[in-house]
């Protein structure tokens, strides 16, 4: 997936975020920080990388900071709707928090 006249594996890029293609591991590395002035972009690349792949992985590893929009947005591939095609992986322990107490 590459956006025109972007570069190779950039799904989305802003001053806190970086959305990329793996190809060694097929995955999506979502990088910086998400909050609602960002999430709607994440979303929409995440939606795209699943149409276009299929089932996906994202590696959370290097999320510093997400909101409640942000989880949203990581989590909204993953609806029954979709299909549950997304995966997480490497989450920090403050979303993995987070993720727990939305859960009830």
């Amino acid at each position: 997936m590459n956006p025109p006249g972007g570069h190779p594996g950039v799904l989305y890029t802003d001053t806190y975020l970086s959305v990329r293609w793996s190809p060694a591991d097929s995955s999506v590395i979502v990088e910086g920080e998400v909050d609602v002035s960002n999430s709607a972009a994440l979303a929409t690349a995440l939606a795209e990388a699943r149409s276009e792949r299929g089932e996906i992985t994202i590696d959370a590893g290097a999320l510093r900071f997400v909101d409640l929009a942000g989880l949203r947005a990581l989590l909204a591939p993953a609806s029954p709707v979709a299909g549950s095609a997304v995966r997480l992986r490497n989450v920090p322990p403050y979303l993995r928090r987070l993720m727990e107490m939305l859960d009830g």
